[in-house]
């Protein structure tokens, strides 16, 4: 972390993203410092005082919110890396800067159903969405927008989560779909736990354990028995690297925690039997001819090959979040022995010689061939949930903190 926060600082301080063979920065994001933003709670936590004085000094002083704004990337890693900031400082700064952000993001509220992106403060659709509202960009500002509200007083933003929830409620005779027109409210495209959909489930379970939210925690329960009935990895499923959160949501739901730590094996599997020893972002599930002596948990058969449909490594942390919760729920060193293998292959893989990390391809191969992008999620999530799984309990303790989907941890209401 402080490798990989040192060379951004070095080479591309204040812009969004960091592209480490180029050695310079990118604002793909409005030019928020949103890199920034997102590595604050995990230099707090490590201890890392020097670059977290120097990201303290950015929001202080040059942090201003403004240009494009995509709601949902905006919400989960800035808003939600101030709130996180805040709830473990309890430094006014983070806040008043956080509230800065809800009132923009407020004006995606033209409807019940928000849009996906701020241009001016006009709503838009993503270019690619036709014009309608993709499902994770409405069901993935609960936590933040809720926790905006405990923390200031102000109902405004909880109040937009209720209305949505309502929503949910009248649509839960079936897994939800990927595109819901704002105006008619129809939603439309395929089910999938995978991007665009992924993190509202999610979000449902950690409403819930954060301030106890019954309509959320109801919601979660009925769509949770769907999930593991329909999605499921299988045999001759293609999965997602992104749909592998699911193995540490079901092991926080508790309910189905054994389908939960069987998803996480099978995920940690796309690492270990590649050449490389790092996943491809896309994979597909098959059944082996020859039945191993070893179970992998493919739809909890024996055997099962996994063939790479996207031959890149996006220093994605999907995994790495699901063995952090697969360790905390059984203290099995088998999952501290996996997190260790996962960061061999990243450290030797995707970091540079300047300290950087970076997005790799071809890690069906023996020797990937580097990219140029030091993903934000990479500060903000992989390397923390890494971190954390050799950490004692007591460092962010599961029923004092819910983790947003960019693993910004914040405090639970009643604590």
């Amino acid at each position: 972390m402080k490798e990989a926060f040192n060379a951004y600082m070095k080479h591309a301080w204040m812009a969004d993203e960091f592209l480490p063979v180029s050695e310079k920065g990118e604002n793909s994001f409005g030019g928020n410092g949103l890199t920034i933003i997102d590595s604050l709670d995990t230099l707090y936590l490590m201890g890392l005082s020097d670059e977290y004085r120097a990201a303290k000094h950015f929001v202080e002083h040059d942090f201003a919110f403004h240009g494009r704004i995509n709601v949902f990337e905006h919400t989960i890693r800035v808003l939600g890396g101030l709130l996180s900031a805040y709830s473990l400082t309890h430094e006014g700064l983070f806040l008043e800067k956080a509230e800065l952000v809800g009132e923009a993001l407020l004006g995606a509220f033209t409807n019940r159903i928000p849009c996906g992106v701020l241009m001016n403060g006009i709503c838009r659709s993503q270019p690619w969405a036709n014009g309608k509202s993709i499902n994770a960009e409405v069901g993935t500002l609960a936590i933040e927008f809720v926790a905006l509200s405990r923390f200031t007083g102000d109902a405004r933003w909880a109040q937009k989560i209720d209305a949505i929830n309502t929503f949910w409620s009248e649509r839960d005779d079936a897994l939800l779909k990927m595109f819901i027109d704002p105006k008619t409210e129809r939603m439309s495209g395929k089910a999938t736990i995978g991007g665009g959909i992924d993190s509202t489930y999610e979000y449902f379970l950690k409403l819930h354990k954060l301030n106890g939210d019954v309509l959320a925690g109801r919601l979660y329960r009925k769509f949770e028995g769907m999930i593991v009935k329909e999605l499921l990895p299988k045999s001759g499923r293609v999965f997602e690297h992104l749909g592998c959160f699911m193995g540490g949501m079901l092991i926080l739901g508790e309910t189905y925690s054994k389908e939960g730590l069987a998803v996480t094996e099978t995920c940690a599997r796309m690492y270990t039997t590649n050449p490389s020893g790092l996943a491809c972002d896309k994979v597909k599930l098959e059944r082996s001819p020859i039945r191993k002596t070893l179970r992998s948990p493919i739809s909890h058969e024996n055997g099962g090959r996994i063939s790479c449909l996207s031959d890149v490594y996006l220093l994605r942390p999907e995994v790495a979040e699901s063995i952090f919760y697969a360790w905390r729920s059984t203290h099995d060193e088998k999952w501290r022995l996996l997190a260790t293998q996962i960061w061999g292959a990243i450290k030797k893989h995707c970091q540079l010689a300047n300290g950087a990390f970076t997005d790799v391809r071809y890690v069906s191969r023996d020797t990937p061939q580097k990219l140029d992008k030091q993903e934000s999620w990479f500060l903000a999530e992989t390397l923390k949930y890494l971190w954390l799984t050799f950490q004692p309990d007591t460092i962010l303790p599961l029923d004092e903190f819910v983790f947003n989907t960019e693993a910004h941890p914040i405090r639970v209401s009643h604590k």
